[in-house]
């Protein structure tokens, strides 16, 4: 019999995790726009409710995958061989959010990703500043996934 009242364990870890990543990136997402576009900078936070959650539903079509096919397998890898300790959970997690990112701009923006990303400037032209803030979508997605992977860890560890 379990002591703990605390969901765990590996099918919670991968139910739960890939989710609340998901809406981490969502809540960037939604800042990040709040931050560089004028005209959404006027919108009050509250409207955007309704398209966070849609934009969230249509995160997990990439943060599911994302999870099951790089995630999980650059896991067990990395566990087991123990090359990153106990920073394994945080750096797939990482590499899975940044790809599921990567896949879910690509789907938005399909092959003139760099450029929708740079404002239509090819990124290796933009002085260093400039091309670090064109790459905060996918810096997002890479953040909102170590989080996940944490999640995932201590999920997954509180099932044991």
């Amino acid at each position: 019999m379990r002591g703990s009242a605390h969901p765990g364990g590996m099918l919670a870890a991968i139910i739960i995790a890939p989710a609340f990543a998901a809406f981490l990136a969502v809540l960037g997402l939604i800042a990040h726009l709040q931050m560089t576009d004028p005209a959404a900078a006027e919108v009050p936070l509250a409207e955007y409710a309704s398209m966070g959650l849609s934009v969230w539903i249509s995160g997990l079509m990439f943060a599911y995958p994302a999870a099951f096919l790089i995630f999980l397998p650059l896991w067990l890898v990395l566990k087991g061989v123990r090359l990153w300790g106990g920073f394994t959970a945080l750096l797939a997690g990482g590499v899975a959010g940044l790809i599921a990112m990567m896949a879910y701009l690509y789907r938005i923006y399909g092959s003139g990703l760099e450029l929708e990303l740079t404002g239509g400037i090819p990124l290796g032209e933009l002085p260093l500043m400039q091309s670090l803030i064109s790459l905060a979508l996918p810096l997002i997605g890479a953040a909102s996934g170590a989080v996940g992977g944490l999640v995932f860890s201590s999920l997954e560890r509180a099932g044991r």
